[in-house]
């Protein structure tokens, strides 16, 4: 294998056009080789913009050519399975974006098949890599906030900006709405941040009059955490602002911190002390674009043996566990217990 790593991405679609491709044009480990969609044309296109020397309707065929090493999907949800398990197949590393899959049953599939492989699968829950949040996963994890009890966040987009992806909006393609779209990122990323407890129970209501689609527009959900801890959710594709807006907080009984923008508090001899580390607050499209380069910087690290995985699709499957958990107890108006519990 050479230093470089030869990529073939799956989809031609926004997300590889404005984060993939161009950041591995620029990365010093990776090559972009070939390019599929089912919109030959579309991919054809893109393929000679970006100088990709190879383009495919069929993502398969593309699977099967030896000199490829890793593979990207960035398809919509419902082709997440199918395509994962070709290219496991075929001993490519895959990284597939988020969701995962539509259901935690396609997830298990996914995580048996890599396993069978022997390959690295990696699911792009990129939140994790932003810059502020992994300042923030060094503060909570050396204990500087003391125990965290009580876990705030909230992703609230206007609604003339929501998505330009209309196949979101369509559950047997996306696998639900806002809850599966913006309120798996919240959990995900909570939830690692404290150490990935085991969630315990989860209490949800949604709502779909305010967009009107067949899926949900926005949700409130409670998480109940091995420990006592808790996490209080709620996101909309309908916000009714000039301006989207995004906050999510974390109060130990040391200190607290906030996101957007960063901020870390704690009580030393009795005052409150603002520690958050020196440096330029970066904006926000700043820190999710960063969040992608450091994904996938990290992701070739990994199969490069050069880093410890920071993401396994175990940790997604779960993930995608406690969401159908919370779609439950909305659909029964109840608290649902998780797991073996339930």
């Amino acid at each position: 294998m050479s230093d470089r790593f030869r990529v073939g991405i799956v989809g031609a679609g926004g997300v590889s056009q404005l984060f993939h491709i161009p950041l591995l044009k620029k990365s010093a480990y990776a090559d972009v080789v070939a390019i599929a969609d089912n919109d030959y044309a579309k991919a054809a296109t893109l393929a000679e913009r970006s100088k990709i020397p190879k383009y495919y309707r069929d993502a398969e065929k593309m699977f099967a050519d030896p000199e490829i090493d890793a593979v990207h999907i960035n398809t919509p949800t419902n082709s997440h399975m199918a395509l994962t398990l070709a290219a496991l197949e075929a001993g490519k590393h895959v990284l597939v974006e988020k969701p995962m899959a539509r259901k935690s049953t396609e997830a298990q599939r996914m995580v048996q098949a890599a396993k069978k492989a022997g390959c690295y699968l990696m699911v792009g829950m990129n939140l994790r890599f932003r810059p502020d949040v992994m300042i923030l996963h060094e503060f909570v994890h050396g204990g500087e906030l003391g125990t965290v009890r009580v876990v705030r966040a909230s992703w609230l987009k206007r609604k003339e900006t929501w998505s330009r992806s209309p196949w979101l909006h369509e559950s047997r393609i996306s696998g639900g709405g806002v809850l599966m779209d913006l309120g798996l990122q919240l959990l995900d990323v909570c939830w690692w941040t404290l150490g990935k407890p085991k969630i315990k129970r989860v209490s949800a209501g949604i709502s779909k009059d305010r967009l009107n689609l067949r899926v949900e527009d926005t949700f409130t959900a409670y998480f109940t955490l091995h420990g006592g801890a808790t996490l209080q959710l709620n996101a909309t594709w309908a916000y009714m602002s000039d301006e989207s807006t995004a906050m999510t907080v974390f109060s130990g009984n040391k200190g607290i911190a906030e996101l957007n923008p960063l901020k870390i508090t704690k009580e030393i001899h009795g005052n409150l002390v603002n520690v958050t580390p020196a440096g330029p607050q970066l904006k926000s499209q700043t820190l999710y674009n960063k969040s992608f380069e450091y994904e996938l910087e990290h992701f070739y690290n990994v199969i490069g043996g050069k880093a410890k995985p920071m993401s396994v699709p175990e940790d997604s499957a779960y993930i995608l566990e406690a969401i159908e958990a919370a779609y439950k107890s909305a659909s029964e108006n109840r608290e649902v217990v998780i797991g073996a519990e339930e």
